[in-house]
């Protein structure tokens, strides 16, 4: 589980400890010092000396004192050990009353963490003293360097300290962008609680921030406590203000509570609860607009996740999704992610794992989401149940048979699942469908080719309610009507395939460059006789989106409503141009088409067969031009017709981190034609430009369009971002972005951060960038 950090804390007062040990550990030292015995009375001139007891050093000007009595040192005194180091002008340590004294420029230095003052008084095994004019200097795990420093230090018993009037910054000395001040410090290791009283955050020495009193943990437990607020604006919602509540409930629970203020809808308060155990986790959390001031109703969210391990091969999970009404996500939401959502998720399902072979099982409804603006949606089908068996094995015997170990292989798989389709409101065909699908594949290799023979069998069922056989199925739109469906149809296919592929490959010189070529052709040859299905309904089936990949698929529908008949030849060849040395690849070429030797029989209700002998041509072709310059390219081209179905072009233009133009075209006939361009650039000396462009040429709408900069100092960084975003066919929402960070400590205002990566391919945090 991810587990939250409250605000609260200065960060250093967890990087103390250390050097706070050292300051308060002089006993070590004292005792070691009196193991010199050196002379009672005047011991005069430079001392220098190896102690008797352990790797620690002593040095002083002078040194004087009584044997198991008081020690007194002057002048350039310094006590160290391979770690730690402390120093002073002058150094006495009284045994009788276990109280040691520094004074001028008392400093202690551990690794590279620093602590001075200008006075020490401490006894030593009690941890009672204090220390004045603090200033220390630290460096986190993460070389990250602190400063501050503090009217005085107290030493409050064994590992607990408090400090006065303290300060702390990230920002490097002399510089002093922003400064975090409190009154009182308490650090209590012990406990690992730390509270703070008349907390100030000063940026630009303008104060930003204030706290009366707050508490924080010292190590890295949770706490509970008010995280971060953040702050943010858009057109839909107004200006929005949103403070978080942590509650720490036990190590396997916690919950957020978040009142969310926005100007134009209201007060929404939502909720998190997390829980985490050996053998199960989920969340569960909601939220509330009561009475939207622009829609003047109430508005919700509830979701819940659980998933589950009851044993070493069981496993469950369940999830449940629902909004209070359609626009939920593009009111309340400036996520893409989110603003796209359609069909929310309501299902519980198990899987059991017994190595080669598997079973599920799933009961799913959803929530479907209408776009008043877009054209109607069919809620999809619920299943209730699904049950699934699948296996995959290589049979040992296979081999045995085709002569041993050197023989043929054989893999046998299996996939089935017994599917209960149901619709709300019984306004569609309903049923169940049982369907099994074993197959064979005897694999033949060598180093140079690939050749693997497949045999299959496509079994199917569909028993149909008598009620709803005169419905229509998921394809039709809710007043139209269907042909009758038959009640009780059985559907038998066998299916035989061939895959073949070589690896061919060649040096070659270009321009005084070597390189290897590959050349890589693949045919593939599906064969599946003719079933009539007209009688079965389209449940969960569509058609694929030609691409690669469905080229070489045996059935080139979605789902098993249609299983397509086939007699039909895949060529496709790659060729690659490889950098001898590096292996970078600078070019690859790809062409492929898919030829039918009988006309298409089985088709998908609505839709014609298809007229031609071959799909449409795909070609890809991608390389790496050089160290800064990288270009992608596809088509999907109807030769029969001439013309261009698909086709997008790219590139982008990387110059380092931070320093980077990306631009690509997306064209698909009828419904699609884009530009994306998009940048981050540096425009001066600590300031980055950043941006995108997403336009519709055949909508002439903007799809997403964002604006903005970055700026860095040593300590801290500003960042502002505009942004809008198409949330609908006919909506747009426009969201601003402006996120001050002040390294080591926090990050104030709405994260821009998730949109930044998104939609900036290559996106790098500036502020991390070497300059």
């Amino acid at each position: 589980m991810p587990l939250v950090a409250p605000l609260a804390v200065p960060p250093f007062a967890r990087l103390l400890l250390p050097i706070l040990l050292t300051a308060a550990c002089m006993e070590a030292y004292a005792d070691s010092v009196v193991l010199l015995k050196p002379s009672a009375g005047l011991s005069s001139g430079s001392v220098s000396g190896k102690l008797e007891k352990g790797p620690t050093h002593f040095e002083a000007d002078s040194i004087s004192g009584h044997d198991q009595q008081e020690l007194v040192a002057e002048g350039g005194v310094v006590m160290r050990n391979l770690r730690e180091q402390m120093q002073a002008d002058w150094l006495s340590y009284d045994q009788t009353s276990d109280l040691a004294e520094a004074r001028g420029n008392v400093v202690f230095v551990r690794n590279q963490d620093r602590l001075q003052g200008s006075a020490l008084k401490l006894k030593l095994a009690a941890r009672l003293g204090e220390m004045k004019d603090v200033e220390f200097q630290l460096v986190g795990k993460d070389g990250q360097r602190v400063r501050g420093g503090a009217e005085s230090l107290v030493f409050a018993g064994p590992d607990v300290y408090r400090m006065n009037s303290a300060s702390y910054t990230t920002c490097p000395p002399g510089n002093e962008d922003w400064l975090l001040k409190m009154d009182d410090l308490q650090l209590d290791y012990i406990t690992s609680l730390g509270s703070a009283r008349k907390v100030r955050l000063e940026y630009l020495k303008v104060p930003i921030l204030y706290v009366p009193w707050m508490d924080f943990a010292l190590d890295n437990k949770r706490k509970s406590g008010f995280l971060l607020p953040t702050y943010g604006a858009s057109d839909a919602r107004g200006l929005e203000l949103i403070a978080p509540w942590y509650w720490n409930i036990s190590p396997q629970r916690d919950a957020t509570i978040t009142p969310r203020v926005m100007s134009k809808r209201g007060l929404q308060v939502g909720g998190e609860f997390r829980y985490l155990e050996p053998t199960y986790s989920g969340e569960l959390s909601g939220e509330i607009l009561p009475s939207d001031q622009a829609t003047d109703s109430n508005r919700y969210r509830f979701l819940l996740r659980h998933r589950q391990q009851f044993g070493p091969r069981w496993s469950g999970r369940v999830e449940y999704d629902a909004v209070s009404d359609d626009r939920y996500f593009a009111d309340l939401s400036s996520e893409i992610s989110q603003t796209s959502r359609v069909n929310l998720p309501r299902q519980a399902a198990f899987n059991f794992n017994a190595g080669w072979w598997q079973a599920s099982g799933m009961v799913q409804t959803f929530q479907t989401l209408q776009d008043p603006a877009a054209d109607f949606i069919v809620e999809p089908y619920s299943r209730l149940p699904q049950l699934g068996l699948s296996a995959t094995r290589d049979l040992a015997w296979g081999k045995a048979l085709a002569g041993g170990a050197n023989g043929l292989g054989v893999r046998f798989d299996f996939n089935s699942e017994l599917v209960y389709f149901d619709h709300a409101g019984d306004s569609r065909v309903q049923g169940a469908r049982l369907h099994a699908n074993p197959s064979l594949s005897f694999p033949l290799q060598t180093p140079f080719s690939v050749v693997t023979p497949r045999l299959g069998w496509y079994l199917s069922h569909y028993a149909l309610d008598d009620a709803t056989l005169a419905l229509s199925d998921s394809l039709s739109l809710p007043l139209t009507s269907s042909a009758r469906f038959d009640r009780n149809s059985t559907r038998s296919l066998p299916m035989f395939s061939l895959d073949s592929s070589l690896f061919l490959e060649r040096d070659i010189n270009f321009r005084n460059k070597k390189y290897t070529q590959t050349l890589e052709p693949r045919a593939y040859y599906v064969y599946i006789p003719y079933h009539d299905q007209t009688g079965i309904p389209i449940f969960d089936s569509s058609t694929r989106d030609l691409s690669l990949d469905q080229l070489f698929a045996e059935n080139q529908y979605i789902g098993v409503d249609r299983i397509n008949d086939a007699n039909q030849l895949t060529l496709a060849v790659t060729s690659r141009f490889l950098e001898t040395g590096n292996g970078a690849e600078r070019l690859q070429v790809t062409l492929g088409q898919r030829y039918y030797f009988a006309s298409q029989q089985v088709t998908l209700p609505g839709v014609a067969a298809r007229a031609s002998n071959s799909t449409e041509l795909l070609a890809q072709a991608s390389g790496q031009i050089n160290s800064k310059l990288r270009l992608s390219s596809g088509i999907q081209f109807d030769t029969g017709e001439g013309n261009m179905i698909k086709a997008n072009l790219g590139g982008s233009w990387s110059d380092g981190p931070g320093r980077r133009f990306n631009a690509d075209y997306r064209y698909t006939e009828d419904s699609l034609d884009q530009i994306d361009l998009s940048f981050q650039w540096p425009l001066a000396p600590k300031w980055y430009g950043l941006g995108r462009i997403n336009y519709s040429l055949k909508d002439s709408r903007l799809v997403e369009g964002l604006a903005g900069f970055e700026y860095n100092e040593s300590c801290w960084s500003l960042r502002g971002v505009m942004q809008q975003l198409a949330t609908t066919e006919t909506t747009t929402t426009n969201a601003f972005f402006l996120q001050l960070e002040l390294r080591g400590l926090a990050k104030l205002g709405p994260n821009p951060l998730d949109v930044l990566k998104r939609s900036i391919t290559g996106y790098a945090q500036s502020n991390e960038i070497s300059e």
